[in-house]
């Protein structure tokens, strides 16, 4: 095994971007490490070891097991051969042992070889030693990690059943595709403001809600499966709609789905999908939660729950019906997302590009919309309900907000009569008529003058005087100019939607008079939060250190070394240069360094000597 001298040299000599990237990974006190040997003890120490070791799966920990009853280096084929004599970790494969020896490697737990060696690994001293203290924490002893076998695994899902399961499955990744759009839809039109602990409020919950026609407790599961496609993103402390969410918005409903899926998949942990791929066909509930209990012994609660977590996740979105793989789902874990689509696609509902026009002035759709058709019609009419037939409700209000945004009532009565069963009912076309013969009645434009940055104009005085004591607008301060307008101290943006959210026929105009259109930016534009690195700092001041002690690098070097080595009565090799310029290697057992000189016990000759520290070239860990 290995000791903190070891390590510390190991540290020492690692590229700064290895390091870095190492510690980013561990958990440990920063305070009080001025050098590589500090930062060694801070990483043996036993909480810090505890944080690394806890969330190991089984395989890792019986890799660190046999390596610390071995005592020494062993080479992986060595441990290989070890690991699949032992019940826990029976036919494990040579590519599992290297992928557990270079995740424990990165995590500075195990110790690389040097020279025709550098394939052994061996284990550290104090994580041997930490792990036997396991038992007295009521954690799993080193003995239980390796003797205690996996559960056993289920029989797959009957065919009989995979039907059902598969039916069930397309309904919920349909309702689940619907959600994520009409979550999007509302977050562009107001967006939701994110607790500063996490979460959000409860008011922006309800109105999700009511507006994703789902239960609130379901509200967070969707903003979740958005956020992993990255078709949402929290700006300003925001969550809006990213610029990825109008290309998804726009795509046929398998691919929507597909992002969602796949969003999913990459988000597993690698053990939990090699986990889900080998039960690809068999139930994912308790027998899921008990093999993830086995895996992860010294972290069961947290495992599961992030397990749960995923699987829940997977319930809404079709992969999974009553914690039972779906075809398309067996087929995302095994083959990916484009396999998974493919087995999904088959059961989705065919998409409609034709709609009933009624005389209610509700538009009803046969079946599932195509995206343009729908994305059109959300333009101009409002959504009663979202199913695998939805309903529109046309409005003086809703086309007037479409007329703001671009639209004209010919386009309008144009695309309506294209993808209408039924003719144009004369009521629509009344309501068309009359929102395009109001819009505009209202005007705003750019205006100067002391506290005032825009104008409200309008040639219908009593709509003028409406504005004026609308006390939903009372926060803009309108008042009165003195040639017919009203004015504020806002900018012409800000009246505008005010005056649009209230409901008002309101265009706006340029300097000369010219209707524009104007668009709210309701875009998250995700961007990593800038944070110090903390770890990248310590290294680099550990370096300067280094630097600046220059020609005293050495000699301090060596003085920590032994001072480690005392301390730890551990046995090292000392290299001592001799008069004729040979180098002579002693066995040693240093118990003290004072005067310029060493004292320690010569383990070989079983005889006390004293060294002239000036004379020592190197030392190194005893084999």
């Amino acid at each position: 095994m290995t000791t903190t001298l070891a390590l510390a040299a190991r540290l020492r000599e690692l590229d700064d971007a290895v390091l870095v990237a190492s510690l980013h990974r561990r958990s440990y006190r920063r305070t009080g490490v001025a050098d590589f040997f500090d930062l060694a003890d801070a990483l043996l120490d036993a909480d810090s070891l505890q944080r690394a070791l806890a969330p190991l799966d089984r395989t890792r920990l019986a890799a660190l097991v046999v390596l610390g009853r071995a005592g020494a280096a062993l080479p992986a084929r060595e441990l290989t051969a070890l690991l699949d004599g032992e019940p826990a970790t029976a036919g494990i494969s040579a590519e599992a042992v290297d992928a557990a020896l270079e995740e424990l490697d990165g995590l500075l737990l195990v110790h690389p070889g040097e020279g025709a060696g550098a394939a052994d690994c061996a284990v550290y001293v104090a994580v041997a030693d930490h792990l036997e203290s396991w038992p007295a924490a009521g954690l799993p002893s080193p003995r239980e990690l390796l003797t205690a076998p996996p559960p056993p695994a289920l029989a797959p899902v009957p065919d009989t059943e995979t039907r059902f399961t598969d039916r069930l499955a397309a309904e919920r990744a349909f309702e689940a595709v619907t959600a994520v759009s009409e979550l999007l839809a509302e977050l562009a039109r107001e967006g939701a403001r994110r607790l500063q602990k996490g979460g959000l409020a409860l008011p922006a919950v309800k109105r999700l809600a009511e507006a994703l026609s789902v239960d609130a407790d379901l509200v967070p599961v969707a903003l979740s499966a958005a956020e992993r496609a990255g078709l949402v993103a929290v700006e300003d402390g925001m969550w809006l709609p990213t610029e990825r969410a109008s290309g998804w918005s726009h795509s046929p409903t398998p691919n929507r789905w597909r992002a969602l899926a796949a969003a999913w998949l990459d988000a597993l942990p690698a053990d939990v999908r090699m986990l889900l791929a080998l039960r690809s066909r068999a139930t994912w509930g308790d027998s899921l939660r008990e093999h993830v209990a086995w895996l992860h012994p010294a972290a069961v609660e947290e495992a599961q729950r992030r397990v749960d977590a995923h699987t829940r996740l997977a319930e809404w979105l079709g992969i999974t019906a009553h914690q039972a793989p779906s075809s398309a789902g067996g087929a995302l874990v095994e083959e990916g997302p484009d396999a998974a689509t493919a087995a999904m696609t088959a059961l989705f509902p065919a998409e409609v590009d034709k709609v009933y026009l009624q005389h209610d002035l509700t538009i009803v759709s046969p079946g599932p919309l195509t995206p343009e058709i729908e994305s059109r019609l959300r333009g101009f009419a409002d959504v009663e309900s979202r199913a695998l037939a939805s309903t529109f409700r046309l409005s003086a209000t809703s086309v007037d907000r479409a007329l703001t945004a671009g639209e004209t009532a010919d386009g309008i009565r144009d695309f309506l009569a294209a993808i209408s069963l039924t003719g144009l009912p004369q009521p629509l076309e009344y309501v068309i008529a009359d929102a395009a013969e109001r819009h505009g009645r209202v005007r705003v434009h750019d205006a100067s003058g002391e506290n005032v940055s825009a104008a409200v104009r309008s040639s219908d005085a009593t709509l003028l005087r409406t504005i004026q004591v609308d006390q939903a607008l009372s926060s803009l301060r309108l008042a009165p100019s003195g040639d017919g307008q009203l004015v504020s101290r806002f900018p012409r943006d800000v009246v505008f939607w005010a005056l649009s959210d209230a409901r008002y026929p309101v265009v706006a105009e340029d300097a000369d008079g010219r209707e524009v259109t104007l668009r709210r930016q309701r875009v998250a534009h995700p961007r990593e939060a800038e944070t110090d690195d903390r770890d990248a700092e310590l290294v680099t001041r550990l370096r300067q250190a280094d630097a600046d002690a220059d020609e005293d690098t050495g000699e301090r070097w060596l003085a920590r070394q032994l001072d480690t080595a005392v301390k730890a009565r551990q046995t090292v090799i000392v290299e001592v240069g001799m008069p004729d310029g040979s180098v002579v290697d002693y066995l040693l057992e240093p118990t003290g360094v004072g005067g310029g000189r060493l004292r320690g016990r010569d383990r070989a000759a079983d005889i006390e000597r004293t060294l002239p520290l000036s004379s020592i070239r190197g030392v190194r860990p005893a084999p």
